[in-house]
């Protein structure tokens, strides 16, 4: 297999979202796996993702094993990082080092179309945390979300201890 390409997605038939088509992500917008890590043989995936004006984001969380990198394609993205806050414009890049505690939001008042680099690759923790926050009607039971980020090294720092937590925080 060295040097043959994979499709984008990763292989042929794979679940919605894994092959380029735009899915709701786990807060409602459009979402794209560009590259997932079946295409890179484990080393990455690159997704495409919208906050529309004013959204909240995911909670903020951490990840151990994994750097993340963020590209504003267009409008504004804030970027809570650890004790510091900073706004990406188009063209615009952030690094997140492992184990930094981070929450990527939009205040401005337009949407905001940016991509995130995971390394190692995370697309198949979106895809599952995709389908789930759907098939809970956008608000995840906190021990879910717990229970889903802690598989996949994405470790959500402030939930309360059970009830509901709104991952649809956006209008779409």
């Amino acid at each position: 297999m060295r040097g043959e390409a994979l499709p984008a997605g990763g292989r042929p038939g794979e679940p919605a979202g894994r092959d380029g088509t735009p899915i709701p992500g786990p807060t409602g917008q459009r979402m794209v796996i560009k590259i997932g890590g079946g295409a890179s043989r484990g080393a990455y995936s690159l997704i495409e993702y919208e906050h529309a004006a004013g959204a909240a984001g995911p909670p903020p969380h951490l990840h151990r094993e994994h750097e993340e990198s963020f590209y504003v394609l267009e409008g504004e993205l804030t970027l809570a990082i650890g004790t510091d806050t900073v706004t990406l414009g188009a063209g615009q890049s952030a690094v997140v080092p492992r184990g930094v505690v981070h929450q990527p939001s939009n205040t401005s008042d337009g949407p905001v179309r940016f991509l995130f680099l995971n390394s190692p690759p995370m697309d198949e923790f979106f895809v599952q945390l995709s389908a789930a926050v759907a098939n809970a009607g956008g608000r995840l039971s906190a021990e879910k979300l717990r229970e889903l980020g802690d598989r996949h090294d994405s470790i959500f720092v402030s939930l309360p201890a059970s009830g509901p937590v709104s991952m649809h925080n956006e209008d779409s």
